[in-house]
């Protein structure tokens, strides 16, 4: 796990100009053309990244809303919308799941309506010696971070606010009216056989068990 900063797939992508100039996001701005290449993950903050612009200056902890997809145009939903959750922990990471490359998806949104976007790669956190509080590693409260490329901006969502697509070749179905609970029950092995001890304080390979 990365501590406060991961890289990512580097990634085309235009920053509004208000960034720099301490400026409110707006659609109506002119555009930078950048290279986004690492995120930055802090709690009770949105998800930011670092980029590089072509005249080789670097900005840091740019916020997932000022940046584009095109130069300009393209949708403009509210922070709010693009991301649900703040960044849960300073320990992330970063991987681009291989079954879900480069898939199309539809993103359910807090109106209720639907835009579609391209999968990108996901993040997900868990808890560390300098932050041990939070949901990061709850059951029923965590939340991984697809990053998804929509028509104009990116979106980081958890896994119940996307449905994936893939062409019919596996998923045909459409779900109507799913009732199903978060799952909050949390498990471990060790807890659940405490009762067992190893049959020997020697070091053999192959120790058997037996009951306390």
């Amino acid at each position: 796990m990365n501590y406060l900063n991961v890289n990512i797939p580097t990634f085309a992508a235009y920053v509004d100009e208000g960034f720099f100039y301490n400026r409110p996001a707006s659609n109506e701005a002119p555009r930078v053309l950048v290279e986004v290449f690492s995120f930055t993950s802090i709690p009770q903050r949105c998800g930011m990244f670092s980029a590089m612009t072509e005249w080789g200056t670097q900005h840091a902890r740019v916020p997932i809303h000022y940046l584009h997809t095109c130069e300009s145009g393209g949708s403009f939903y509210p922070l709010d919308f693009i991301q649900l959750w703040d960044s849960y922990s300073y320990y992330v990471s970063c991987s681009i799941v291989e079954y879900t490359k480069n898939r199309k998806v539809e993103i359910l949104l807090k109106d209720k309506k639907v835009t579609t976007a391209k999968y990108l790669f996901t993040l997900d956190w868990c808890l560390g010696p300098q932050y041990n509080y939070g949901y990061a590693e709850m059951a029923g409260g965590h939340k991984c971070g697809h990053v998804f490329e929509g028509d104009g901006q990116y979106f980081i969502q958890p896994n119940n606010r996307v449905m994936w697509m893939d062409g019919g070749a596996f998923i045909s179905k459409k779900l109507t009216k799913p009732d199903w609970k978060v799952f909050s029950q949390e498990f471990s092995c060790e807890n659940t056989g405490s009762k067992w001890v190893s049959e020997s304080d020697e070091e053999l390979f192959f120790y058997q068990f037996k009951e306390k």
